[in-house]
């Protein structure tokens, strides 16, 4: 075998490690971000693989539930920080502001879907880079400002899917700088 395609076998190896991690919480969204774009660089070495998607890590926190629900009625939330996402969340937004900062948020599977039903109401959204963004849904009456950043998800990048159906409000989703 070349060294070439040992190196391929490694990053793809080192790939699904970090999905693991990924799923089951060991890793946020924005460490998931790091690492892969490491794996994926074109100057990455065997050893930095080894490094950066070790075969054993840390052991896995409590599971992010998979079910979640917010409501804002003439309020406002705000997350950030390390927070567990959700499978599946719904909010629901009347005259009310949600905002959710994904970067540092850990998931309980590759895949998570995020619902906003909102009537005169804004959402705002960050996403890492390097992570897969879906958007659904409607607007009447309100402007969708989309922004997921330049880097390419990998092959295997975990998934957020955004269903947003809007009514005099606006969706905002954007990977920081």
């Amino acid at each position: 075998m070349s060294d070439g395609s040992e190196l391929e076998n490694a990053r793809g190896a080192a790939q699904t490690r970090l999905e693991r991690a990924v799923g089951e919480g060991r890793l946020t969204l924005a460490q998931y971000s790091d690492h892969a774009a490491v794996v994926w660089a074109p100057t990455v070495e065997q050893n930095e693989l080894d490094a950066i998607a070790p075969n054993t890590m840390e052991p896995v926190p409590a599971r992010a539930r998979s079910q979640s629900k917010i409501l804002c009625l003439l309020s406002d939330v705000k997350r950030a920080g390390r927070w567990a996402l959700a499978k599946s969340t719904v909010a629901m937004l009347i005259m009310g502001d949600l905002t959710l900062d994904l970067r540092s948020a850990i998931i309980g599977s590759n895949e998570s879907t995020i619902t906003i039903v909102s009537l005169f109401g804004d959402t705002e959204l960050v996403v890492p880079d390097g992570v897969n963004v879906e958007i659904g849904g409607f607007d009447v009456l309100g402007d969708r400002d989309i922004d997921t950043g330049s880097v390419d998800p990998g092959p295997y990048a975990p998934t957020i899917k955004i269903r947003s159906f809007s009514m005099f409000g606006d969706l905002k989703v954007q990977s920081p700088r």
